[in-house]
């Protein structure tokens, strides 16, 4: 069989839902290196971008027959954008959890005892807001997530996540020297 070619990405739908290869192969031929070029404007690694690009055509190929696509071209780039946006998050989550672990690494390394540690801590902690410790001593002590302490102190979940991140921050901030010192 010969591969599609048709300008009218309608037609190469159709033609997907009915499992046609050669019609997903000149969806791929079409937008690939433009949404090559889409990802790469945000993220400089090239095998980052092939591995998005892999993942949604992989969902397209996967998804044809019940895939409910009004136009493919918005459909494609809007994908390689979220995807991009998930990467994005990732990495940032996983650069903050590796913050944090140096962070605690540090504190730890540098005290003698789990009771001096237990000291570095609360020294910090009273350079916060009251309020601000209360709700990480709930967090400490208690175990409670963040609904929880917004339950327990009255006050949204948000408020009670800006409190975390006041902690994590003044943490970060006043125990810098010691991460540098550990690296």
């Amino acid at each position: 069989m010969m591969a599609p070619h048709h300008d009218n990405d309608e037609v190469l739908m159709s033609l997907l839902r009915e499992g046609n290869k050669e019609a997903f192969a000149a969806i791929y031929d079409r937008y690939v290196d433009g949404l090559y070029r889409h990802a790469k404007r945000v993220l400089a690694n090239k095998e980052d971008c092939e591995e998005i690009l892999q993942e949604v055509f992989e969902y397209l190929w996967k998804n044809h027959k019940t895939i409910n696509i009004k136009s493919l071209r918005a459909y494609l780039y809007k994908a390689v954008a979220n995807k991009v946006t998930d990467h994005l998050k990732k990495g940032y989550l996983h650069k903050r959890y590796v913050e944090h672990f140096q962070l605690f690494e540090a504190v730890y390394s540098h005290a003698e005892s789990t009771e001096s540690v237990e000291q570095i801590i609360e020294s910090g902690l009273r350079q916060l807001p009251e309020r601000v410790q209360m709700a990480i001593r709930l967090r400490l002590t208690e175990n409670l997530t963040n609904d929880e302490i917004a339950q327990r102190m009255h006050v949204t979940n948000k408020t009670i996540e800006n409190y975390m991140h006041q902690v994590y921050t003044h943490f970060r901030a006043t125990y810098s020297l010691l991460l540098r010192a550990n690296s």
